[in-house]
């Protein structure tokens, strides 16, 4: 059962301030990947210095379940499946996220970035026979119309970085794309990733995909033979410490234990609070575009996402699934999109 807060309880182990907690740190990722930019540091390099340094801690996570009884095997037909989903979001959702940030706001990706569900919706449409309600359908039109708006309102916007040669786009538009791939990439991962998630658990999913995302990343960089780019100003290690640490590994517990103490729904909903977070600390830090048309648009997107959450728990199957455990605990593995954004939003 749910962990209801008493008035003895400790602030930190209040369910809906680590919900908030983990919902901001995730969303403060895009700032200081904003920061590091400045010092011209490449994507390449930057997602090799942020999983690198993330994953001695999803190491220890294997080897805290290789001690305890936790540790589910693992058949080869399983690890196939973890190494591609592992793949499709860890490795290829965060290089394009990465690469659509030096186009666009910070503001303006996270919005982008909580298109998934309407994409999960769409997946399981197309490839899982599920259905979409009508009620489902309008609130993924508002979602969209948000963003249609949000991007007429950034036009004047610009980082300065000019799009490749061979892309006929704005970079707007462009860095919107990437971006947008980057979403799309993500709900591949959650729409096909249950099955898995059931048998290994989340967090053992968790690590192997992140081993086996860094493992292609590490290979990326190779193949591209230019160890020197690794020598980068001390800030940017700071940075990339502080997004794989503060804004991966941290809320990643975070939301754990917020779904074990108030559930996967209420810390779903407490989730939504991310692109108002972005969007206060990137006009605050970064200076960037804060007025009242990305306020109303923001609204739409939150609000859309929020009303499409309750039928789409009713026709699709529910990716959180809060049972007992043989010790008569909580089984708080995480199945959502949302809880699944642990190690990877990125």
């Amino acid at each position: 059962m749910l962990t209801p807060p008493s008035p003895s309880t400790p602030l930190w182990h209040n369910g809906y301030v680590l919900a908030f907690g983990s919902a901001a740190l995730f969303s403060i990722k895009a700032i200081f990947i904003k920061l590091a930019y400045r010092y011209g540091v490449d994507v390449d390099t930057f997602i090799l210095l942020r999983m690198s340094l993330a994953l001695p801690f999803y190491l220890a996570i294997i080897f805290t379940l290789h001690r305890s009884d936790h540790w589910q095997p693992v058949t080869q037909r399983t690890l196939l499946q973890v190494v591609v989903l592992g793949l499709c979001s860890y490795y290829l959702a965060s290089y394009l996220d990465l690469q659509g940030l030096r186009y666009i706001s910070a503001n303006f990706e996270r919005l982008i970035i909580y298109l998934y569900p309407t994409l999960v919706l769409f997946l399981g449409w197309a490839f899982l026979g599920r259905r979409i309600s009508m009620r489902q359908s309008l609130c993924i039109l508002c979602a969209y119309g948000g963003i249609l708006l949000i991007f007429w309102q950034d036009q004047g916007f610009t980082t300065g970085v000019a799009t490749p040669g061979w892309v006929n786009l704005s970079p707007l538009s462009w860095g919107a794309l990437l971006t947008f791939g980057s979403a799309l990439s993500f709900a591949i991962y959650v729409a096909f990733s249950e099955n898995v998630i059931r048998t290994l658990g989340s967090r053992q999913f968790t690590a192997l995909a992140m081993i086996a995302a860094s493992a292609a990343i590490a290979l990326h960089v190779l193949t591209r033979g230019d160890l020197s780019r690794l020598q980068q100003p001390w800030p940017v290690y700071g940075y990339a410490l502080t997004v794989a640490f503060v804004c991966t590994v941290m809320p990643s517990l975070m939301m754990s234990a917020a779904i074990q103490k108030i559930g996967s729904a209420t810390t779903g909903a407490i989730g939504t609070t991310g692109p108002i977070v972005t969007l206060l600390s990137a006009a605050w830090v970064l200076g960037e575009p804060f007025g009242v048309m990305h306020l109303i648009g923001m609204g739409v997107i939150i609000a859309s996402l929020l009303m499409m959450k309750k039928p789409a728990a009713k026709t699709a199957a529910p990716m959180v699934e809060e049972g007992k455990d043989d010790a008569g605990g909580v089984k708080g593995e995480a199945r959502t999109g949302q809880d699944l954004a642990s190690a990877s939003k990125d």
